[in-house]
């Protein structure tokens, strides 16, 4: 009998055991949650958004990491954003920038997320620092200082390619394929292609890239261009897309 009673209170013992591990695996009533920018690892310690070296699209995208100090959750967590320094005065929500629902889903510990950049010409004349950090909760608290704020730098500056116009062999200039520079052309190639024409075109030979671009991928984005140039002009006939100086864009 009195090896029962031993046995019975081993098996109690060990199933309470069980119960408080598992209380304890999804004990996350409250987790800090340390972010970062970047869609990896790796920690900036700020981003440079410029204008300039992006599309004309009205809305783009920067993105940042979150991870967890501790266990995960078995459910769905919701999280905020707010901003917590900088020129809050001069970079606005709402106006400047967007925060999507964020959430982190159940069993996950760590995430890449989206904030959205809304296009803007208020940053030509004097560049804006914007920080963001955790709206803390009852569900989520900061982590460590290190990992606890997004600094984003917000500008409009721009900078002729010193390969535009000169190259020497292999390499092709970029006027070869788009002409004559203007801030606001510059502007439309990357919105129409995709990507910053700063690369580098190749006649001869095999590119590296990423800077690097073989000469009939050039051509294709010329004829793009050109395409979507007379788009744009056919529906606008009466504002066709001019320079900075008034004078009428074209491509070659």
């Amino acid at each position: 009998m009195k090896y029962k009673l031993i046995y019975v209170a081993c098996f109690l013992f060990l199933l309470s055991s069980c119960e408080k591990s598992s209380q304890l695996r999804y004990d996350t009533a409250v987790s800090n949650l340390n972010i970062w920018l970047g869609a990896n690892a790796q920690k900036q310690d700020s981003l440079v958004y410029n204008y300039a070296f992006k599309s004309l699209n009205d809305l783009d995208t920067i993105k940042f990491s979150v991870r967890l100090s501790g266990l995960p959750a078995d459910h769905d967590r919701e999280f905020r954003l707010k901003a917590i320094g900088g020129d809050t005065l001069r970079v606005k929500s709402g106006t400047h920038y967007e925060f999507p629902k964020y959430v982190l889903k159940a069993n996950a510990y760590q995430g890449v997320f989206p904030i959205y950049i809304k296009r803007s010409g208020e940053f030509k004349q004097k560049e804006a620092r914007i920080v963001f950090g955790l709206e803390e909760s009852g569900t989520f608290k900061k982590g460590v200082t290190e990992f606890s704020n997004l600094i984003v730098i917000l500008k409009e500056e721009f900078s002729k390619p010193a390969n535009w116009d000169v190259e020497p062999f292999p390499y092709t200039r970029l006027s070869t394929f788009f002409g004559a520079y203007s801030n606001v052309k510059f502007q439309f190639i990357t919105t129409v292609i995709g990507r910053t024409p700063t690369f580098r075109v190749r006649s001869n030979g095999t590119p590296v890239p990423p800077d690097e671009v073989f000469y009939t991928q050039a051509q294709y984005w010329q004829s793009r261009c050109k395409l979507e140039l007379a788009a744009y002009n056919a529906a606008h006939p009466t504002a066709p897309l001019v320079t900075e100086n008034q004078e009428s864009i074209t491509f070659p």
